[in-house]
């Protein structure tokens, strides 16, 4: 949790994050330990990735707001937020879990040999420029 605190400390109401939603986020980042054993196999040592929870921590944080300024007798407040979108990406850049999964929209896919599934080549010189109604390839 020590280095979770240190990603989430300089941040605004950071204070407002409790022990309990870090131990959730943390238990929903456990990664593979430093010899592959993965979580919930025998030997498994705990190994979390602080970038993903954190991230599950700021839209929490970023729900807040962000007092800058308030005036003596208390009637004018300004308030700003940080860059969220910023940090956002930091995190996700520095995330194994992000790194492992990509971008969840193009991902390679094994096509199963079945029966129902029908292979066809995508180059031209196969097909005469006309794949017809398939979306599978081959190659």
């Amino acid at each position: 949790m020590d280095e979770l605190n240190a990603l989430l400390a300089n941040l605004p109401n950071f204070r407002l994050i409790t022990d309990g939603m870090k131990q959730t986020a943390l238990g929903g980042a456990l990664i593979p330990d430093a010899s592959g054993v993965w979580p919930g196999q025998e030997g498994y040592v705990e190994t979390h990735d602080v970038y993903f929870a954190a991230l599950q921590l700021l839209n929490f944080l970023r729900a807040q707001p962000v007092v800058r300024s308030s005036s003596s007798e208390g009637t004018a407040i300004s308030v700003d937020a940080p860059n969220w979108d910023g940090l956002i990406a930091y995190y996700r850049s520095m995330s194994p879990v992000v790194a492992a999964t990509g971008n969840g929209v193009l991902s390679r896919l094994t096509i199963p040999d079945i029966a129902h599934v029908k292979k066809v080549s995508m180059r031209d010189d196969m097909m005469g420029g006309r794949y017809g109604d398939v979306d599978t390839d081959v190659s």
